[in-house]
């Protein structure tokens, strides 16, 4: 009866411990499953200090959302933090695009824009975006819109509390086919206006022929296409027997630099186009082949000349290869990346400097620097007329 006794106790002890070595191990397992997950989002994130940075961005969200006591919209919460951390670079030429940013960005980058054709400021009366111009041929054109229009609502969503960023962003994330807008018109009347917002393709090359054979080519941007669509307008235009052109780069923001380079490959013989410079210092050239268009040449910029625009007139200027006139450009000399990220929204980064021809950091220069300096006045177009006339002279 022992015998038995101890068999059966033996044999329950056995299964016991069994029991707790596989509740040991299944403990072991997660253990090192948590630890290996822990470890694998760590190296995701970087450093130790990109890590702990990320938990105390979820440990102030967490403290808003249990302690906050109004509404919190998670969205702008989150945009806001995100557009703070680039903000905080001090580069006015680097920014944070939300998903809908990034998908009008993207569309822009192609020469097509999903929304109305309208810029606006803040209306300090009436709290509204006020139109201040309206681009031909747009949806907000062809809806009857004008500049002084001031918009006080879209999609039935009052928007005189929010701020410009904030009524952009809320208006993007609203188009569609089309949009609803509520209009003060005059300063008095209220009217409710339904704007078609289908996508549009946007020509940014426009040109013709002008008296003594120059030929006008009007850039508004260095985007996907803007070189071939150039090429084709000079080549035209040399069939119709132009003797020399005048390249419009004024109010144009920049781009591609790709496009700008087939653009003055096309334009300037064998040589530097310009020189890319890492953020280690490295220098890489640019190279333009040797076929060239050798005729007089003028570029007009102003003030609002950026970047692609301004090292186009720079290059061929250090070519000595075009007169450049009007104003002084802006000085921008970086080049930005738009990294995607993985929810749809994008950061737009400076991530190199360029340097002209000669070597010259536009940035440091202050811009580009016009060889005849014109001012435009109440009438006509004076920058006009002397960039066609420098070409004339040169025929």
């Amino acid at each position: 009866m022992k015998n038995v006794f101890g068999r059966a106790l033996r044999a329950f002890f056995g299964i016991k411990i069994r029991i707790w070595a596989l509740i040991l191990a299944c403990i072991v397992c997660v253990g090192v499953t948590y630890g290996l997950t822990v470890q694998r989002e760590r190296g995701r994130i970087g450093s130790e200090e990109n890590y702990n940075q990320a938990m105390k961005y979820l440990e102030i969200k967490n403290t808003i959302d249990e302690n906050f006591v109004g509404t919190v919209n998670e969205e702008a919460l989150s945009s806001a933090a995100f557009a703070a951390m680039v903000d905080s670079l001090g580069d006015e030429w680097s920014y944070y695009m939300s998903p809908s940013e990034y998908s009008a960005y993207t569309l822009y980058s192609a020469s097509q824009y999903v929304g109305i054709g309208v810029t606006f400021d803040k209306d300090v009366e009436s709290g509204g975006l006020k139109i201040s111009a309206v681009s031909a041929g747009s949806p907000a054109a062809n809806a009857g819109l004008a500049a002084g229009d001031i918009i006080l609502a879209i999609a039935d969503q009052d928007i005189t509390d929010m701020t410009v960023g904030d009524a952009r962003s809320f208006m993007n994330a609203n188009l569609g086919e089309s949009v609803k807008l509520r209009i003060l018109k005059g300063g008095k009347d209220e009217a409710d206006v339904n704007v078609n917002c289908e996508v549009v393709y946007t020509n940014p090359v426009t040109y013709r022929m002008m008296d003594g054979n120059v030929g006008y080519v009007q850039i508004l941007s260095f985007q996907s296409g803007t070189a071939e669509t150039a090429i084709n307008a000079v080549e035209t235009l040399l069939g119709q027997g132009a003797l020399g052109f005048v390249f419009d780069l004024r109010m144009n923001p920049g781009g591609l630099l790709t496009e700008m380079s087939t653009l003055l490959d096309y334009l300037l013989p064998a040589g530097t186009l310009y020189y890319s410079v890492d953020e280690q210092g490295g220098q890489t050239p640019v190279e333009s082949d040797s076929v060239c268009l050798d005729m007089p040449l003028a570029v007009l910029v102003n003030a609002d000349s950026f970047a692609a625009a301004e090292f186009f007139a720079a290059a061929l200027q250090d070519y000595n290869w075009a007169d450049i006139v009007g104003e002084r450009t802006t000085g921008k000399s970086r080049s930005q990346r738009t990294i995607e990220l993985s929810d749809g929204s994008a950061v737009h980064l400076s991530t190199a400097t360029y340097l002209t021809p000669a070597g010259v950091d536009l940035s440091e220069q202050g811009g580009v620097i016009p060889d005849q300096a014109v001012a435009l006045t109440g009438r006509g177009d004076a920058q006009l007329d002397a960039a066609v006339a420098a070409v004339q002279w040169n025929i």
